[in-house]
């Protein structure tokens, strides 16, 4: 379930993706650090500031990134010349994650939107992992995520919905538990 959890670079991801000015990503730091702090890795549970600073380097290297990778082999050298390994894939990362998806909209509906619900068909979720139909697989990795991040499924007339039993032109209503 580690994979579920907020980490620097995952929240740096969704504010990056969503053009979020300074002071509003200080104030969704400041209330996922306060409300929704079981849902960060445990390193930031207890450290605010580690919280700020990581998401703030991430946040700069996704601004540059094209230039910071292009002098990933000369940090590489001088690694090499005092010894040191440093391995490309802590360093040179895909921009967005397909485990996004359900972060960014836990964070809409609590935190960043004004409504508390968000809308979308089936394929349109769908179309957003790469794929166009449903596998097994794929059905037991979004019930997972919405299990976790206490999401509910309805839709249209507000009946509860079993994501693998409705149409892919669905619209499916997705909104925080509770």
């Amino acid at each position: 379930m580690k994979e579920f959890l907020y980490s620097s670079f995952d929240l740096a991801c969704i504010i990056n993706s969503m053009n979020l000015g300074a002071q509003e990503t200080g104030r969704l730091l400041e209330e996922l650090f306060y409300k929704d702090r079981f849902f960060l890795e445990g390193n930031y549970r207890n450290d605010k500031r580690r919280l700020y600073l990581d998401v703030h380097y991430w946040l700069d290297y996704l601004s540059d990134k094209p230039t910071i990778d292009a002098e990933f082999p000369s940090i590489q050298k001088d690694f090499d010349l005092f010894g040191k390994k440093i391995a490309e894939d802590s360093f040179i990362t895909e921009y967005f994650d397909l485990d996004l998806f359900f972060k960014k909209m836990r964070l809409q509906l609590l935190f960043l939107g004004n409504q508390d619900f968000i809308r979308m068909k089936l394929r349109t979720m769908l179309r957003a992992y790469g794929y166009k139909r449903r596998s097994e697989k794929l059905l037991r990795y979004l019930k997972d995520s919405l299990l976790f991040y206490h999401i509910e499924t309805y839709v249209r007339g507000g009946a509860g919905c079993n994501i693998s039993e409705i149409g892919l032109d669905e619209m499916i209503t997705f909104r925080i538990c509770g």
